[in-house]
């Protein structure tokens, strides 16, 4: 059976001439407001940018979305986060290995700036239970902890061998409770409250469906917001896995509940949901999945854009709208 297509459901679009998108994330205080990730070039070399971007039925044009500002960076920005204190604030994650917080209401530079990671920062994260603290990861092989007080990083996790980190998150359940993922193909669980001594992961996961003993770089993964003992990882086989930290280790503990034709890059689980997760990937769709289904088929395929879809995120506000952004300069809101 063919998965239902929007090609033909109505959705809301705006183009950024000569940047392409790498994250977006929407603001945990406006429910019209999110940001967008992006550089020039693809991300490879040259200018980044940060977009705000309004959701306005009055925007020019009909397109019901309205760029706010931008702010400019000098690599490519390739995660932003809202400041969990203070709803005007955003930091971005970028290329160099610099973190950028801005103010959405002054033009121009940055008001504040870290530089401790040695090369590209692919995600950024504010905690939403320890609201003073915010994550990055690096393909520098580390993940960090920070806080805006402070112009040097808390605590440093470093990856068990050197490797390509691609996302770093706290757990939605447990303020000191991290998940990482990377190139080694594994999902690590770090416990903070161990502080700067920590030199392993609490738990390490296999990304390999049961049985199937592959192992395949995890470019992302995520928390269920209802259920701590629910994750989601988006592999570079395209496939989107569902574990259960309470057999994790054991066969059976990964279930394959979705797949993407190329590798799937994003994953995040509906915010309004238990059951429900969204994927984007290299096969330039975003696919929406039911974890309960006994077969592993989209129930909402988004194939309107034209190169890799980077950037996906779900409405804190307005459950089922989802805005996805990609390589071909647009991003996209629609309702699944």
């Amino acid at each position: 059976m063919n998965p239902p297509s929007s090609s033909s459901a109505p959705y809301l679009r705006l183009k950024t001439p000569r940047f392409s998108h790498d994250n977006l994330a929407f603001s945990p205080y406006l429910e019209n407001r999110f940001a967008l990730a992006s550089g020039s070039n693809f991300g490879l070399v040259g200018n980044g940018r940060v977009h705000i971007v309004d959701i306005d039925p009055n925007a020019p044009g009909g397109s019901g979305l309205r760029l706010v500002r931008y702010f400019e960076t000098r690599d490519c920005v390739f995660d932003v986060a809202w400041n969990e204190q203070h709803e005007n604030h955003i930091v971005a994650g970028c290329g160099n290995g610099a973190i950028k917080m801005f103010d959405v209401t002054l033009e121009g530079l940055p008001i504040q700036s870290w530089h401790e990671h040695s090369s590209e920062i692919m995600s950024i994260e504010w905690n939403n239970l320890n609201k003073d603290q915010f994550i990055t990861s690096s393909w520098d092989s580390t993940v960090k902890i920070w806080t805006s007080n402070r112009t040097t990083c808390l605590i440093t996790l470093p990856s068990s061998k050197p490797q390509q980190l691609y996302n770093a998150t706290f757990s939605p359940h447990t303020p000191n409770i991290v998940m990482s993922c990377g190139a080694n193909g594994f999902i690590d669980i770090w416990d903070l409250r161990m502080g700067q001594g920590i030199k392993s992961p609490t738990l390490s996961i296999s990304n390999s469906p049961s049985g199937s003993g592959q192992m395949e770089e995890v470019l992302y993964c995520d928390w269920n917001k209802y259920d701590s003992s629910l994750i989601a990882s988006a592999s570079k086989d395209g496939t989107i896995n569902v574990h259960d930290l309470r057999s994790a280790g054991r066969q059976g503990s990964a279930k394959v509940v979705g797949r993407h034709d190329l590798a799937a890059r994003k994953v995040f689980w509906d915010p309004h949901r238990r059951e429900g997760l969204a994927s984007s990937g290299y096969d330039m769709t975003c696919r929406v999945w039911n974890i309960n289904q006994s077969t592993p088929s989209p129930i909402h395929v988004h194939s309107n854009h034209t190169e890799f879809v980077m950037a996906l995120g779900w409405s804190l506000f307005d459950p089922g709208l989802l805005a996805s952004a990609a390589w071909d300069e647009e991003v996209h809101l629609y309702r699944v």
